[in-house]
């Protein structure tokens, strides 16, 4: 009997799931999937592995992420412990632009989200992309999945030009409000990466879910994925400094 009552509660509770979901407004889904895929606010750092994969080679990077909320806005620097070659590197995403700035500069440059950091992990895919910042919610469909199971599929629309990928179209469990895969598109308006979110795990034992692993395949070029494995997460108080791209080189960028 007592496994009956179980079993009964829990289809209950699957199907209060799927019907919160069905009931939330476009904002609150957009935010229940960036709570999803993100951890809490109070980790400020991770290191993370980003291995490359290409017809002719596979490469493999270590970078650590740091995180700065602001009144401003989001803040997050991306910096390379290696490879050789590339230690040292620093791509610093800021509410107004993006910089970039290595050991051979004298001020950090101006570049762009959709800029290559390793592999076809861009600046924005690398930092994280957050839906419910970034775009509004346009059509949303219901589709099988090859195992049988339904999913929903969600066209994403940027809210204006600053964001790096103008469209996306998110594929979600709809009983667990979690985002399978993203599709982003470039501005001609071609599907350009497919983005799969892989492994969501909990946090030191606690309620926060984050996804561990996200795999990259290049949808123009093919052959290319890239993966990035999350190693350790920290929460660090870190200089404000950091996040400051006049302060990247003891000068003023330009």
């Amino acid at each position: 009997m007592n496994r009956i009552i179980w079993w009964i509660v829990g289809l209950l509770l699957l199907a209060s799931v799927a019907v919160v979901g069905q009931d939330l407004s476009d904002a609150g889904l957009l935010t229940a999937l960036d709570d999803a895929r993100f951890f809490d606010d109070d980790v400020t750092q991770v290191r993370i592995r980003i291995v490359s994969e290409t017809p002719d080679e596979t490469r493999e990077a270590d970078l650590s992420i740091s995180f700065l909320e602001t009144e401003d806005g989001s803040y997050a620097r991306i910096e390379f412990a290696s490879p050789d070659d590339l230690a040292g590197q620093i791509f610093l995403s800021t509410p107004d632009a993006t910089y970039f700035f290595g050991p051979d500069l004298d001020f950090p440059i101006k570049t762009s989200a959709t800029q290559e950091v390793f592999g076809d992990a861009a600046v924005a895919q690398t930092s994280g992309i957050r839906f419910a910042e970034s775009y509004t919610l346009g059509d949303r469909r219901t589709v099988v999945s090859d195992d049988g199971s339904e999913r929903w599929e969600i066209d994403l629309a940027a809210i204006d030009y600053t964001v790096a990928f103008q469209a996306v179209t998110v594929t979600v469990d709809p009983d667990t409000l979690r985002a399978d895969s993203a599709i982003l598109y470039a501005v001609s308006g071609l599907p350009f990466y497919e983005v799969f979110y892989e492994d969501y795990v909990s946090r030191d034992d606690t309620s926060d879910i984050y996804v561990a692993t996200q795999r990259i395949v290049n949808l123009l070029l093919i052959g290319r994925v890239t993966t990035s494995e999350i190693l350790e997460i920290g929460s660090p108080v870190l200089p404000v400094e950091w996040f400051d791209p006049d302060q990247l080189a003891g000068g003023t960028a330009p």
